[in-house]
C-alpha cells in the first residue's frame, strides 16, 4: 500500500480540490482567453502585470479595489467557468477513485476556489453528484476566503461534521498544502505537471502522488 493510500485508509473525509484532481477547467475554454474577456469589463487601461497574466484570478484580485466592477467581474467569471467545465476534460482516474471511495464510505467534499456553480454543473453533467457529499467553493468576491486561506475547508469540515484529524485534503497546488496545514488536516499533494514534485516538498505535505490512481495503492485501500 502506497504511503498516500494509507492516510486515506485512515480518513473518514476526503476534501478534494477541483480543477485538477476532478478536471482541467481551462482545459477546454482556456483561462487566457477567460482572462481576456474579464479586462474587457474594465473601463480603463490596466497595469502591464494585469493586461499580460493569463490568469483569471489575478485579474479578480485586481477587481476588488473597484466596488461594484469587482462584483461585475466576480459574475462574469462565475458564467465563463460554467462555461469552461462544460467542455472541460476529465482527470484521468478520477472517476474511478470517487467511485472507490463511495464503496468504502468515505465523504468527499469539493473544496475549491473555483465557483460553486461551475462545479455543482460539472458533477451533474458527468454523473458524480451521488460521489459527493458537499461542496465548499467561491461563492462571492470574498477573496480572502480562499486558499490557502483555511476557510473553505474548514466550512466544508464543519458541514459535514467532522473533525480535522479526520480528513485529509487533496490538491494540486501550494495553495492547497497551505490551507491544509492551517486548517489542522493531512495533505496529498497531486503532482500533476513536471516540477510541481520539487516545488511541493518544502511545503512538506503528507504524501505526494502523481496520478490520481497512485490513491488506489495496490487496491486494498479503497476497496
Amino acid at each position: 500500500m502506497t504511503q498516500a493510500a494509507e492516510i486515506l485508509d485512515r480518513s473518514r473525509v476526503v476534501l478534494l480540490d477541483f480543477d485538477g484532481p476532478i478536471c482541467a477547467v481551462f482545459g477546454g475554454l482556456s483561462n487566457q482567453d477567460v482572462a481576456v474577456e474579464l479586462r474587457a469589463l474594465f473601463p480603463e487601461p490596466l497595469p502591464e502585470g494585469i493586461e499580460q497574466s493569463p490568469d483569471p484570478f489575478d485579474v479578480l484580485e485586481y477587481a476588488t479595489q473597484f466596488g461594484d466592477l469587482a462584483t461585475q467581474v466576480e459574475e462574469r467569471l462565475r458564467q465563463l467557468e460554467v462555461r469552461a467545465v462544460s467542455v472541460a476534460p476529465a482527470t484521468p482516474g478520477a472517476a474511478d477513485v470517487l467511485e472507490a471511495l463511495r464503496r468504502r464510505g468515505v465523504s468527499v467534499v469539493i473544496v475549491s476556489n473555483n465557483s460553486e456553480a461551475a462545479v455543482r454543473a460539472y458533477l451533474h453533467a458527468n454523473g458524480l453528484e451521488a460521489h459527493t457529499q458537499g461542496v465548499s467553493a467561491r461563492t462571492s468576491g470574498e477573496l480572502a476566503e480562499l486558499k490557502p486561506s483555511p476557510f473553505l475547508l474548514q466550512q466544508a469540515i464543519t458541514n459535514i461534521k467532522a473533525d480535522a484529524a479526520e480528513c485529509v485534503m487533496i490538491g494540486d497546488s501550494a495553495t492547497d498544502i497551505q490551507a491544509a496545514h492551517a486548517a489542522g488536516t493531512a495533505v496529498i499533494a497531486y503532482a500533476n505537471k513536471p516540477g510541481k514534485r520539487d516545488r511541493f516538498t518544502p511545503h512538506k505535505p503528507s504524501a505526494i502522488i502523481e496520478h490520481m490512481t497512485d490513491l488506489l495503492g495496490d487496491g486494498s485501500a479503497l476497496t
